[in-house]
């Protein structure tokens, strides 16, 4: 009897040492598993948030965006701006329109040859004032002006050698009044722009009322 119960105690240490020792062993294996399925989570959790739209971070509010330029326009011009450039286009339009008018009434050879130098250097100035008021969003007079039309007028009533005298003497007020225009501006005007186109066509019409006034001496 006293037998059977030491055999017993001691099969039963046996199978509790068994057990710790399958603990022991197993308890790594789980702390194992539960790490990697925590550390799984965390990824997943983490890779999740990097993918999920909203989650991003947003950008620094110190960040700078590009600069909006925008063209002023008009509105960057002044009032003698657009005196100088309505002017000066009238002008040009008013060469044009009434030196056309001489290729059709007159047959002199010298009113002839000063219209036809006028058409083109007044065409010639004219597109290049068009640019420089399209850059600047300027609308340009498609006419002649209240003041240049009573010349256009009364050119239109003319005809014959009173035709060639008007005209040449036309030209002479219109150059007059128009090189007069261009110094104002050179002295007055501050837009870079239209002080070298001013610059540039003052001369030309200087020398246009030199022609003219010759013109209307051998005219006589």
């Amino acid at each position: 009897m006293l037998y059977q119960k030491r055999l017993i105690k001691k099969l039963a240490g046996s199978f509790l040492g068994v057990a710790s020792i399958s603990a022991l062993i197993g308890f790594p294996k789980l702390a194992q598993a539960d790490f990697r399925s925590s550390f799984s989570d965390s990824s997943t959790q983490s890779i999740l948030a990097q993918n999920t739209p909203g989650t991003m971070s947003e950008p620094s509010s110190g960040t700078t965006s590009a600069p909006n330029t925008t063209n002023s326009g008009s509105s960057s011009l002044s009032a003698l701006d657009k005196e100088f450039m309505t002017k000066a286009a009238q002008s040009d339009n008013t060469e044009i329109q009434i030196s056309k008018l001489a290729l059709q009434k007159s047959q002199d050879k010298t009113v002839r040859n000063f219209a036809q130098e006028m058409i083109r250097d007044h065409t010639n100035s004219s597109n290049q004032l068009k640019q420089i008021a399209e850059r600047k969003g300027f609308t340009l007079p498609k006419g002649v002006g209240a003041d240049n039309q009573a010349l256009v007028t009364g050119l239109k009533n003319t005809s014959g050698s009173q035709f060639n005298r008007a005209y040449m003497q036309g030209q002479i007020q219109a150059h007059t009044k128009t090189e007069a225009e261009y110094q104002k501006y050179i002295k007055q005007g501050q837009d870079p722009d239209l002080q070298a186109f001013a610059n540039k066509i003052s001369p030309i019409v200087a020398e246009h009322l030199q022609m003219a006034q010759k013109n209307v001496a051998q005219l006589q």
